[in-house]
């Protein structure tokens, strides 16, 4: 007989370091200039004699709140950068599990998903959210902070690009068909991630 681990063996998450600092160099180039951009903005309107004082006013009212926004930002980005970093999310037979470098971060288990509370047609779905760009993979599981059953959606965290996050999504669902065969996915979901009904 084939073992669980044969088969169904465990994903990791790959990671592209360069496409990262790509995204983090332009954020921060963004970061950088747009105040800069302000100050120079306010410096040449007050300089000019052709622009009325009122005008000048706006102008310097405006560069004042977006150069306290990033202040702002630039503030939260310090106090976000002690908080836990996750590095890489696993799907295996247990679920889906994202860790840090300290080890693991939180966990979706196929044990904790429950069936749609409202009678609903489907467990596992896809919602969309008034646009075609919001296709999160939604299911459910019990909350205990509200103590009553809540829909979540999957997202594959992680502070650095995964550029396999629809394949830990597929093998997740893969995962739920096999581990988890009394919950109901929705054909579209099926159809999104080309799996067949019985895999």
């Amino acid at each position: 007989m084939v073992s669980d681990e044969n088969q169904f063996p465990a994903i990791d998450s790959k990671t592209s370091k360069g496409l990262t600092l790509a995204i983090k160099v332009f954020f921060s180039i963004f970061a950088i200039l747009t105040p800069l951009m302000m100050i120079l903005m306010v410096w040449f309107t007050l300089a000019s004699n052709s622009i009325k004082f009122e005008i000048k006013i706006l102008i310097v009212v405006l560069a004042i709140l977006v150069i306290g926004l990033f202040v702002w930002l630039l503030m939260v980005q310090i106090r976000e950068k002690s908080t836990t970093k996750i590095i890489r999310a696993t799907v295996d037979k247990t679920g889906i599990h994202h860790y840090s470098n300290q080890g693991l971060v939180k966990s979706i288990q196929y044990s904790q998903l429950m069936s749609n509370p409202e009678n609903g047609e489907y467990d596992i779905f896809i919602y969309l959210d008034q646009s075609d760009t919001d296709m999160d993979l939604c299911f459910y599981v019990f909350d205990d902070a509200v103590n009553k059953v809540v829909r979540k959606a999957l997202f594959i965290e992680g502070d650095i690009v995964i550029t396999n996050g629809n394949s830990l999504k597929k093998h997740f669902l893969k995962g739920i068909s096999m581990f988890r065969p009394d919950l109901k996915i929705a054909p579209g979901v099926l159809d999104l991630y080309n799996l067949k009904k019985n895999l």
